[in-house]
């Protein structure tokens, strides 16, 4: 009897060498390896005009080394205040404050763009290739991780090369989880679908329509009947994405088990239907 990681690994394989052939992965991996390196540059030229402006608005002298006022910043209690208020946790604010600022604004920019570039690669693919789709995008996040810490490491003077690189790979490994049903969303829809270009337009409208629903639950939940928006808001990927965050597995666990369901069930949603489409 065969094992189904063997199944899964040899699917895998087979999806990985297609891909190569068809160059569509080496397509993929270039938008993550330019999207992260060019958010990244973005992020470093910012963060120089806003140390250069605040120095000069408290009459300093200008810094030397791009991201030592960042890293002076990032310990003081006026910007811990800030963080809370912006999370909403304070605990939470106190762990965040622990990562370096470039390997956090990596980990915002993997969470808010692996969605998208993952509705635009995967919603033309069939079910069967979603082993081979998840390598895809775990590997598409480890090289933008890389050339998001190159960036870093060759235009940022005050930079910890082992920390940062750490905590990016820890941010890679989380959006590739959070990316899963996303990925099930895309391959459902994929299913649903005989025309690969409606299948891409039906894939960034069910994205923007899980964002909404994320939103929409958020703002109604409350006390009474107005709880059942969170459990709504639990039925979308957005719904766990603030424990991804944490570094503890009391958060981490229950959102990783959720997501990994969330994944299965948008992908099996429409299988009854594609199993018995006429091929």
């Amino acid at each position: 009897m065969i094992s189904p990681v063997k199944t899964i690994c040899t699917l895998a394989g087979h999806e990985l060498a297609d891909s190569v052939r068809s160059r569509r992965v080496i397509v993929m991996m270039l938008l993550y390896l330019i999207g992260a390196m060019a958010g990244t540059a973005l992020f470093i030229s910012a963060l120089q005009k806003i140390e250069g402006q605040l120095v000069q608005s408290l009459g300093l002298a200008a810094p030397n080394n791009t991201g030592s006022v960042t890293a002076t910043l990032w310990k003081s209690d006026s910007f811990r205040e800030i963080l809370v208020h912006l999370v909403g946790d304070r605990a939470l604010a106190n762990h965040l404050l622990a990562v370096p600022p470039l390997a956090l604004f990596y980990g915002w920019l993997s969470f808010a763009f692996c969605p998208v570039l993952v509705m635009l690669t995967s919603s033309t693919r069939v079910a069967e290739e979603i082993a081979g789709q998840a390598v895809q995008i775990f590997g598409a996040l480890l090289l933008s991780a890389l050339g998001a810490w190159l960036v870093g490491f060759f235009r940022m003077h005050s930079f910890e090369p082992l920390a940062t690189a750490g905590y990016m790979l820890l941010f890679a490994l989380k959006a590739w989880i959070y990316a899963l049903p996303f990925l099930g969303l895309a391959l459902g829809i994929s299913q649903l679908c005989r025309a690969p270009n409606l299948a891409l337009v039906f894939g960034f409208m069910a994205l923007v329509g899980v964002a909404a629903l994320n939103r929409i639950s958020e703002w109604q939940a409350g006390d009474g009947w107005r709880r059942i928006w969170d459990l709504v808001n639990d039925l979308t990927p957005g719904g766990h994405k603030l424990n991804l965050w944490w570094g503890d597995a009391a958060h981490l666990v229950p959102a990783v088990v959720f997501l990994l369901v969330l994944a299965a069930v948008y992908l099996l949603a429409s299988y009854a239907r594609f199993a018995r489409r006429d091929l």
